[in-house]
C-alpha cells in the first residue's frame, strides 16, 4: 500500500551528499525496495530532471523549464550569507521549475539543487475534473493510491490525504514526512499535491550546511 512509504527521500538525499552511514544507505535502499514511492503523472519525489523529462516525454507531455542555481552555486550562496556578503544573483546552471502541459492538465515540478544534479521535491498537478463527481474521484484515488489517511466526499467536496511515517494525516503541509493530497476546487478542478516533507527539506539544509563547513579555510592558530 502506498502510505507505508517512509522517509526514504531524506535518506536518499543523505546517500548523494555522502552524509549518510552505511546503515542509513542500507535502510534507503531496503525502503526503495520494500514500498513504492506516491506519484503523480509517474513522477516521485527525488527523481532526478533527466528523469523526469523522460518520464514525461514518454507520456506526451509539453516541457518547459526555469532556471536554478545548481549544487554549487547554493552551497557557494549559503557562504556568502553566512558571512553577510548578499549576491544579487548566482550563477543558474540547474532547474528550479518544470512546468509542463497535456491538453488541459497542468504539471508543476520544483526541485532543489543536490550534488549530481537536481531533485524533485515537490510535485502539483491540476486539471478539469471533466464532469467527474466526487464520488467517482474518489474511488479513482483509492484504485490509485490506496485508501485515505483522511478524506470528506459531501456535494460538491472532495478532500483527501494520503500521509507517511506515521503523521498525523489532517493536511500533508507541514508534517515531517513525505505526503499526498487531492482536492476538487471550488471551480471544479482536480488538484494533487505531492511533498518531501520538512524532515527530507532539513536533511538538505543540514547538508548545505555541511558542505559550506568542509570548504572553509582551517582557523589560524594565533
Amino acid at each position: 500500500m502506498m502510505t507505508k512509504f517512509t522517509a526514504a527521500a531524506a535518506l536518499a538525499l543523505l546517500t548523494a551528499c555522502g552524509s549518510a552511514s552505511v546503515a542509513e544507505q542500507e535502510a534507503a535502499a531496503q525502503i526503495r525496495t520494500a514500498a513504492a514511492p506516491l506519484t503523480i503523472a509517474g513522477i516521485r519525489i527525488g527523481m532526478t530532471a533527466p528523469e523526469v523529462r523522460a518520464a514525461l516525454a514518454r507520456t506526451g507531455w509539453k516541457v518547459e523549464t526555469s532556471a536554478g542555481e545548481d549544487w554549487a552555486a547554493t552551497v557557494d550562496h549559503e557562504a556568502k550569507r553566512q558571512r553577510g556578503v548578499f549576491p544579487i544573483e548566482e550563477p543558474k546552471n540547474g532547474i528550479a521549475v518544470l512546468n509542463a502541459t497535456k491538453g488541459d492538465e497542468r504539471l508543476t515540478v520544483e526541485f532543489q539543487p543536490v550534488p549530481n544534479g537536481d531533485a524533485v521535491k515537490l510535485v502539483r498537478y491540476v486539471a478539469p475534473a471533466a464532469g467527474r463527481t466526487p464520488e467517482q474521484i474518489a474511488t479513482e484515488m483509492v484504485k490509485r493510491y490506496g485508501k485515505p489517511e483522511t478524506s470528506q466526499v459531501a456535494a460538491s467536496i472532495y478532500e483527501a490525504n494520503w500521509c507517511t511515517g506515521g503523521d498525523r494525516c489532517r493536511q500533508i503541509w507541514g508534517n515531517p514526512h513525505q505526503g499526498l493530497e487531492v482536492r476538487l476546487d471550488v471551480y471544479g478542478k482536480l488538484n494533487i499535491s505531492l511533498s518531501q516533507g520538512v524532515a527530507a527539506e532539513r536533511a538538505w539544509q543540514n547538508a548545505v550546511s555541511r558542505a559550506v563547513g568542509g570548504g572553509t579555510d582551517p582557523k589560524s592558530s594565533f
